[in-house]
């Protein structure tokens, strides 16, 4: 008998931790950290302590309590059984935090997949300092189409379309059936195709456990393609006399190149945070440009309408140095703050006000609309859907024949039979 356990995602965007068993042997899809601004244990300047944060993060319920998964350094306290246990192996879907955030935490000798598209994304990362907690993970390299076995399970790596480099989605067979994983997916963006092959790919699967992100929002924002989105950036541009200041997602290196090449047509320098930078010139093998020296401050406010710069929200002090002045605009491509429901987005709104900064959203979610969800399901159409991922999941309603069933965390579905 095979069984599936859900350990994050439930009700929640993000944190996503889906657990396969089967004889003793284990696959685990996704290792995230809850994201959740401005709610939960940890806000207002409240951290987990230093090197305790998986302790701190266990006992509030926001780490799973597995055991034979963790480093056993870092679980004094907890009472759970660190150390690999040789039947239990971790594959991750892509390289965003509510999806590989605890991975620093995981025992040395536990294997540890992905995509080389997201290790390679994950090194460069950490070379500028952006580490998860823990440690930087110890990946191996999983390419598209191929299979590792984890005993009886077999478990095999698709490609998918989402906002970041290298996003998969996996099939776990099990000897009752495939149970398939979206990961995040989407088919709006630069690449529909291989969402829509993962989904020919593991049609008729005995289950698929699907993200759910817009559920709750998809019938209110706008769904652009990448193509409009480097439309608009490209409009913004053209029409902006002075400076141009932009916060993308740096993860969505994509996105990143598009609009550097689009600020190049325009004449313009684009310029990064230092660590941005760092972090980027390593993915892209160039140099490049950043601001924070105060003559390129000087040349930025004696010359605005020569650059475009990343300015996420936590950097919008630097604004008293570039001193946009009139003519100016600030371009909002889904990068930090991520949205209204994080607390940061007033504060930003509150700096643009007092610089009187005009402001323009022209992104696009990372995550399929709800129709495309739909769609989705019809293609695979599994016996059993499980939506996770979040808010809302009731909101996903199967076709004629898929049985629905709502995961709940840490109980135990049989892929067999009933719940």
């Amino acid at each position: 008998m095979a069984t599936v356990s859900f350990w994050g995602g439930v009700g929640v965007i993000g944190s996503s931790k889906i657990l396969v068993e089967q004889g003793g042997w284990r696959v685990l899809l996704d290792f995230g950290l809850d994201y959740t601004p401005g709610a939960g244990p940890f806000r207002a300047g409240v951290t987990p302590r230093p090197g305790r944060e998986l302790h701190d993060r266990i006992l509030t319920g926001l780490a799973p309590r597995i055991p034979h998964v963790y480093r056993t350094d870092f679980l004094e306290g907890t009472g759970l059984a660190g150390g690999a246990d040789g039947q239990t192996a971790l594959f991750i879907t892509h390289a965003h935090l509510d999806h590989m955030g605890l991975t620093g935490f995981v025992d040395p000798d536990l294997p540890l997949y992905a995509g080389p598209e997201t290790i390679r994304l994950v090194q460069a990362l950490a070379e500028s300092g952006d580490r998860v907690e823990g440690g930087v993970p110890a990946f191996r390299s999983l390419p598209a189409g191929e299979s590792v076995e984890v005993g009886p399970l077999r478990v095999t790596r698709y490609e998918v379309d989402h906002d970041v480099a290298g996003a998969s989605g996996y099939r776990v067979d099990t000897e009752n059936g495939a149970l398939a994983f979206t990961g995040d997916i989407r088919l709006h963006g630069r690449h529909p195709e291989k969402s829509l092959a993962f989904a020919q790919a593991v049609q008729g699967a005995r289950a698929l456990v699907i993200e759910g992100t817009t559920l709750s929002m998809g019938f209110r924002n706008p769904v652009r393609t990448e193509a409009e989105v480097d439309a608009l950036f490209d409009e913004a541009l053209e029409r902006t006399p002075g400076l141009v200041m932009v916060s993308l997602y740096q993860r969505n290196v994509e996105r990143v190149e598009a609009f550097v090449a689009a600020a190049r047509r325009h004449g313009r320098r684009f310029l990064w945070p230092p660590a941005q930078a760092r972090a980027l010139s390593a993915w892209f093998g160039r140099a490049m440009a950043e601001w924070g020296d105060p003559a390129v401050s000087g040349d930025i406010h004696r010359h605005p309408e020569q650059f475009a710069i990343q300015l996420p929200g936590y950097e919008v002090p630097w604004m008293l140095d570039f001193d946009p002045g009139p003519g100016s605009l600030y371009v909002h491509a889904n990068g930090e703050p991520l949205g209204a429901y994080d607390p940061l987005w007033d504060v930003l709104q509150e700096w643009l006000r007092m610089r009187r900064v005009p402001f323009w959203a022209i992104g696009t979610s990372g995550h399929a609309s709800p129709e495309d969800l739909n769609r989705l399901v019809s293609i695979v159409h599994p016996d059993i859907l499980f939506p996770l991922h979040s808010q809302e999941p009731d909101r996903l309603l199967p076709p004629p024949g898929v049985e629905r069933w709502l995961p709940e965390r840490g109980r135990y579905y049989d892929l067999g039979g009933r719940r």
